[in-house]
C-alpha cells in the first residue's frame, strides 16, 4: 500500500491539475451517490407507506445531525491533520493524528447518542415543530439512529482519514456493499415481506444502522491490520493532551458550522410547517432528495480540493494549491450548471418516482417539491463553488473562515431570505407563502459563493497550521 500512497502524493505534489483533480473526485462521487442511495431506497419504500412515513426522516434529520455536526467537524481535522502531514512526508504523525481523531470521535458518539436519544422526542415536538401523523414515526426513526450513532461515527472517520491520504476509492468500494445491503433489507423491513415485520419508518432506520455497522466493521479491519496507507494500533487511540488541543482548534469550528447548519435546518423546518403538516415537509423531503442527485459532483470535487490543497500547503506549494482551487472552480461550474439543467427538464416524472400515485395526497406533493426544484436548481452551481471554497479552507486547517461563512449561509441568509419572502415579518416581508421559502434557500447560495470568493482573494487561507517538520513531539 506504501507504493501507491507515495504515487497518489506525487500526483498530488507534482502532476497535471485537472486530470488528478478527476482522478480524485470520481471516487468521491461514486461514494456520494451510494449515500444518496440510501436515502433514495428510504424515500422509495417509505413512498409506498404514506406521506407521512416519507416525512419523517427529512423531520428528524436536522435532529440527529446536531450529533453528526460535532463529528464530521472533529473529522474534518482528521482530513487537515493527516492530509498536512502526508504533504510535508510525516507519515507517523500522520497515524498518530488518525488514532487521535478515531478515538476521540468514539467518545463524543457514545455521549452524544445518550443525549440524543434521551430528547430526541421533546425537540421534535417543541424545537421542530412536528405534529400530527409524523410526529411518532420521525421519533422512532431519530432515536434509533442516535442508539447507532458509535457504528455511524466509526465509518465517518474511516472515511475523513483516508480522504486525508487521498485513498478516495477504498471507501468507495465499502461503501458500495454497504449500499447494496441497504437495497436489499429496505423493502423487508419496511414493508415486512416473508417472514420479516412491518416496521415502516423504524424499519429504514435498522436498515441504515445494520449496513453501516457492516460498513464500519470492515473500515476498522483495514486501519488495524495494515490494509490502507494509515495504520493504526491501540496505542495510537489513547488520547493525549497535545493532539486533542489540535484537534479541537482545528475541529470545532467546523463542528460549529456543522451545527449551525444543522440547528437553521431545525429552523428552515419550523417556517415549512407552518405551512401545513403533511404536504409542506413531505415536499421537501422529496425534493431534496431530487436535488441530492446534482450534488454528488459537487461532494467530488470539494473533496478533491480538501485534500489536494491540504498537501500542497503542506509541502509549501502555496501557489500551486491556489491553482488547484481555480481550476476546480471552472471544471465543477461547467459540470454543475449541466446537471443543473438536466434536472430541471425531468423534474417532475424524478419527483413521482419516490412516491405511490396511491397515497393521500399525492398530487399536492408532487406539484410543491416540482415547484421546489425548479427554484432551487438556479443556485447549485454557485452552491457547488461554495463547497470547494469552504473545503479548501477547511484542508488548510482555517476553520474558523469556514465556520463563518458556513454560519451566515444558514442561519443569517437562508433562514432571514426566506423568513422576509414567505412571511408577512411586521410589514417588512413580501408574504409570498412556501415559495418564499424556496426562494430563500436559492438565494442563501448566491450570497455565500460570493462572500466565500472574498475571503479566497486574500490569501489567508494559505497558511500551515501544522508543526514544522522537525518539530517531532506534539506536547503534552
Amino acid at each position: 500500500m506504501r507504493g501507491d500512497a507515495d504515487e497518489r502524493r506525487e500526483k498530488i505534489l507534482h502532476g497535471r491539475i485537472v486530470p488528478t483533480v478527476l482522478s480524485l473526485a470520481w471516487p468521491v462521487v461514486v461514494g456520494s451517490m451510494l449515500q444518496v442511495a440510501y436515502n433514495l431506497a428510504d424515500t422509495f419504500w417509505l413512498g409506498r407507506v404514506s406521506a407521512a412515513a416519507v416525512a419523517a426522516p427529512t423531520t428528524s434529520f436536522p435532529i440527529i445531525m446536531v450529533l453528526y455536526a460535532v463529528g464530521m467537524g472533529l473529522a474534518t481535522a482528521g482530513i487537515s491533520l493527516v492530509s498536512q502531514h502526508t504533504g510535508s512526508g510525516g507519515q507517523e504523525r500522520a497515524n498518530e493524528a488518525a488514532g487521535q481523531v478515531f478515538g476521540l470521535l468514539f467518545i463524543v458518539s457514545i455521549a452524544g447518542g445518550i443525549v440524543g436519544f434521551v430528547t430526541s422526542g421533546w425537540l421534535l415536538e417543541n424545537v421542530v415543530g412536528a405534529s400530527g401523523p409524523v410526529f411518532p414515526l420521525a421519533h422512532d426513526y431519530v432515536r434509533i439512529l442516535f442508539a447507532g450513532a458509535p457504528l455511524m461515527f466509526a465509518f465517518i472517520s474511516f472515511r475523513f482519514i483516508l480522504r486525508g491520504t487521498g485513498d478516495m476509492k477504498t471507501p468507495m468500494y465499502i461503501r458500495f456493499v454497504a449500499v447494496v445491503l441497504n437495497v436489499v433489507i429496505d423493502p423487508l423491513l419496511i414493508l415486512g415481506v416473508g417472514p420479516f415485520p412491518e416496521w415502516g419508518v423504524a424499519g429504514a432506520a435498522i436498515a441504515t444502522i445494520a449496513t453501516r455497522g457492516f460498513a464500519a466493521a470492515i473500515g476498522m479491519y483495514m486501519l488495524f491490520t495494515g490494509k490502507v496507507d494509515i495504520v493504526l494500533s491501540p496505542r495510537n487511540l489513547k488520547l493525549e493532551l497535545g493532539w486533542v488541543k489540535k484537534i479541537l482548534d482545528i475541529g470545532l469550528p467546523a463542528s460549529a458550522a456543522r451545527i449551525g447548519s444543522a440547528l437553521g435546518f431545525v429552523g428552515l423546518m419550523a417556517l415549512i410547517y407552518a405551512f401545513g403538516s403533511v404536504v409542506p415537509p413531505a415536499a421537501y423531503g422529496v425534493g431534496q432528495r431530487v436535488i441530492q442527485m446534482t450534488n454528488l459532483g459537487i461532494w467530488g470535487f470539494a473533496g478533491a480540493a480538501t485534500t489536494m490543497v491540504g498537501q500542497n500547503v503542506g509541502a509549501e506549494q502555496q501557489s500551486r494549491a491556489e491553482k488547484i482551487v481555480r481550476r476546480t472552480l471552472l471544471v465543477s461550474g461547467a459540470i454543475m450548471v449541466t446537471l443543473s439543467i438536466g434536472i430541471f427538464v425531468v423534474r417532475e416524472p424524478l419527483v413521482s418516482v419516490f412516491l405511490s400515485s396511491d397515497i393521500d395526497k399525492f398530487d399536492a406533493v408532487v406539484a410543491e417539491a416540482s415547484r421546489l426544484i425548479s427554484i432551487f436548481v438556479v443556485s447549485i452551481p454557485f452552491f457547488g463553488w461554495f463547497r470547494i471554497f469552504d473545503s479548501t479552507y477547511r484542508g488548510t486547517g482555517h476553520t474558523k473562515a469556514a465556520m463563518a461563512l458556513s454560519l451566515t449561509r444558514i442561519l443569517v441568509m437562508r433562514l432571514g431570505f426566506s423568513y422576509l419572502l414567505a412571511f408577512p415579518a411586521f410589514g417588512l416581508g413580501l408574504d409570498l407563502g412556501l415559495v418564499g421559502i424556496w426562494i430563500g434557500m436559492a438565494l442563501s447560495n448566491i450570497a455565500s459563493a460570493g462572500a466565500s470568493a472574498l475571503y479566497f482573494r486574500t490569501g489567508r487561507w494559505k497558511e500551515k497550521t501544522i508543526e514544522d517538520a522537525d518539530e517531532t513531539a506534539v506536547p503534552s
